[in-house]
């Protein structure tokens, strides 16, 4: 059974790993990981992966809206996609480079 404390866990996990490689690494590794461990977890064990995807935390909207852990994975990756989107182009403004002030 998958409560709320172990997909918190297991997301926090996953973010952490990809937010070490992003900093000490590269974002082009911080990029192919957030791709590449969720896919290898697919893979490697199908059915634990399926059911921990597919498990249910809440209804919003009277019923209509399942929430999902699949929802929060992509919650997650939209987070850290933008992360390093944001810390590229920022690195890529700072060493333009700059014509020296006369």
């Amino acid at each position: 059974m998958v409560g709320i404390g172990t997909a918190v866990l297991v997301f926090a996990l996953f973010a952490a790993i990809v937010l070490y490689l992003l900093v000490n690494y590269s974002s082009l590794m911080a990029a192919i990981s957030l791709l590449l461990l969720p896919l290898v977890t697919i893979v490697a064990i199908p059915e634990t992966a399926n059911a921990f995807l597919a498990y249910e935390h809440a209804r919003l909207a009277g019923g209509l809206v399942p929430i999902n852990n699949y929802h929060l994975l992509l919650f997650v990756w939209s987070t850290i996609i933008g992360i390093i989107l944001y810390t590229e182009f920022l690195t890529w403004y700072l060493s333009k480079n700059k014509r020296p002030i006369k």
